[in-house]
């Protein structure tokens, strides 16, 4: 699924201060944008480890205009967790959860 692999990289780019969160408004529900917005401010000890990757995305449909995307991510050696769930609203597909590990 193209939206769940933008919005995930885009999520990781906005981490790494490589873009604003602003960008994330159009895709994403204010709490997760709020909820990026946090981490990116506060997570500079994982920034460290080197720029975030994004290796695997997966989608699976959990009911009409939803569904759970799950992936991964490497910074510099280290593998790490994505998961969140999109739902369709207004006919566009929207990130209305959002979970890093």
């Amino acid at each position: 699924m193209r939206f769940a692999e933008r919005s995930l990289r885009l999520v990781l780019e906005v981490l790494d201060g490589r873009r604003p969160a602003a960008h994330l408004r159009p895709l994403a529900e204010p709490t997760v944008v709020a909820a990026v917005e946090t981490l990116a401010r506060t997570a500079a000890a994982e920034r460290r480890l080197g720029p975030a990757l994004l290796v695997s995305v997966r989608a699976t449909t959990v009911a009409a205009g939803s569904a759970e995307v799950f992936g991964g991510y490497d910074r510099g050696n280290r593998r790490f967790a994505v998961a969140a769930r999109i739902v369709a609203r207004r006919g566009d597909w929207r990130l209305a959860a959002l979970r890093l590990r």
